[in-house]
């Protein structure tokens, strides 16, 4: 543990209070504690770069908290040998450390900037146990930075925000995506109208938008053909001159008022196994190429992906010639039904795109998402799945909904899948204060129950 005298190292502390011998800890909690989650218990998740944990649990009563707002709070950071860790933090970074000064606890909090504040508060949340109407924070050190800077889904949930969702793909304006950074997109569908009357029916949809505060935007091209309007084809001659022409418009009046916007290309070939995909890159290449701060959207190899490498999309990029503005990556694996965690994501993508997002998913699908996009280097699938089920159920609940999960992921038959959820029903831990109700939790099993029976019907 880090039960160490430390009051030299922090003088202030030791002489704002009487010295006491040694703190009134209490060992870490395992009565009730499954096995299975007995290491995950009383841990930050997402999954930290740097955490080291000790065994015991700290009282909260009149601690010493160390912010960035506290005086001293320099000289405590190089005293403790944080300060370099500190300074090195990126946006959306954070150290935590909780530990005896010989005293007292001191629990010392500090972000990066605002928002890893806020995640360094929600981190020190997790380590924090109320018991016998006292607070107690586990001993630990922790040093943390995002993986991803974009992270987050299509479809947005309220709930995933303290897991550190932070991005929308489209720009909706409700509860959900309130917070987040929002990417707006526009279809112009086919024919495609690349004149000055279809480069404003973008600007038209785009403009209210960034009066909201949206500075991504993208233009999509999926599930389209590649036919033109007539007015198009005389004014440019073939799909790709009328691509180019009308990309490179809509930045020059994007970035005219907004310097920092970033525009986003989404093209049909939006898988680079389609065997269009090479033609298609050449031929806008040809036609006098993207500006190469436009970035691409895709899908991975595949339209659902089983494995996203970077070394793909790092060619993709390439192909394309959008070599400066980082990808986004719309994940289309993990759809409804998908009770297990996030599986075959390279960590290298952090080199070759801002973001990993889905379209939707469940809950525990979105929490292991939203695990491997803060750490992809660190990201464990297995224990992650254990840890995201431990948020959703508690330790009395875990059992039976880690069965109930286990049973869409090994195709059991409809009527072991529904025993399953019914267990889960009845488990003990039903007022678990988790990010969503368990009645919530078992609507969502339900449905995907129903859909499992009929498509188990329409097999059979």
């Amino acid at each position: 543990g880090f039960l160490v005298a430390a009051a030299a190292a922090l003088p202030a502390c030791a002489s704002a209070v009487p010295p006491a011998p040694a703190p009134v800890a209490r060992p870490l909690p395992r009565d009730g504690v499954p096995a299975a989650i007995a290491d995950l218990h009383l841990t930050v998740y997402p999954e930290p770069r740097q955490a080291s944990y000790g065994d015991v649990l700290l009282p909260l009563d009149a601690h010493r908290r160390v912010d960035v707002a506290t005086p001293d709070f320099l000289s405590v950071l190089e005293a403790r040998e944080l300060l370099d860790d500190w300074k090195d933090l990126p946006p959306e970074g954070y150290v935590l450390e909780v530990a005896w000064d010989g005293a007292r606890t001191v629990v010392i909090v500090a972000g990066a900037d605002e928002t890893g504040q806020r995640w360094a508060e929600e981190a020190l949340r997790q380590l924090t146990l109320e018991s016998d109407a006292r607070r107690w924070a586990r001993d630990c050190v922790i040093v943390d930075r995002p993986g991803f800077p974009l992270r987050g889904n299509k479809r947005p949930q309220a709930w995933e925000e303290p897991y550190r969702a932070n991005f929308a793909w489209g720009a909706g304006y409700d509860a959900h995506s309130a917070g987040r950074t929002r990417a707006a997109y526009f279809a112009p569908g086919s024919p495609f109208d690349a004149t000055e009357a279809g480069l404003d029916a973008a600007l038209r949809a785009f403009g209210p938008l960034h009066a909201q505060g949206v500075r991504h935007f993208a233009v999509k091209f999926d599930d389209v053909g590649f036919g033109l309007t007539a007015a198009s084809r005389l004014a440019f001659g073939s799909y790709p001159r009328a691509v180019v022409s009308y990309l490179r418009r809509l930045r020059t009046v994007l970035r005219s008022v907004d310097p920092g916007a970033k525009l986003y290309y989404l093209p049909q070939t939006y898988w680079w196994n389609d065997p269009r995909f090479a033609e298609l890159a050449l031929a806008i290449r040809n036609s006098g190429g993207l500006d190469p701060d436009v970035g691409l959207v895709l899908t991975g190899p595949e339209i659902i992906s089983a494995t996203i490498d970077a070394p793909g999309l790092a060619a993709a990029r390439r192909a394309f010639g959008t070599t400066q503005t980082r990808a986004l990556v719309y994940d289309n694996l993990g759809r409804e039904g998908d009770w297990g965690p996030l599986t075959g994501r390279d960590p290298g993508l952090t080199a070759e795109c801002d973001g990993v997002f889905g379209e939707r998913g469940t809950p525990v699908n979105r929490l292991t998402r939203l695990d491997w996009s803060w750490n992809p280097v660190g990201y464990v699938a297995e224990r992650s799945w254990n840890r995201a089920i431990l948020e959703l159920a508690g330790p009395a609940g875990f059992g039976a909904l880690r069965d109930a999960c286990a049973a869409f992921r090994e195709g059991r038959a409809p009527d072991e899948v529904r025993a399953a959820i019914e267990r889960f029903d009845a488990a003990p831990g039903r007022d678990w204060p988790g990010p969503l109700p368990r009645s919530e939790l078992l609507r969502l099993l339900r449905e995907d129950l129903a859909r499992l029976t009929r498509a188990h019907a329409t097999d059979g």
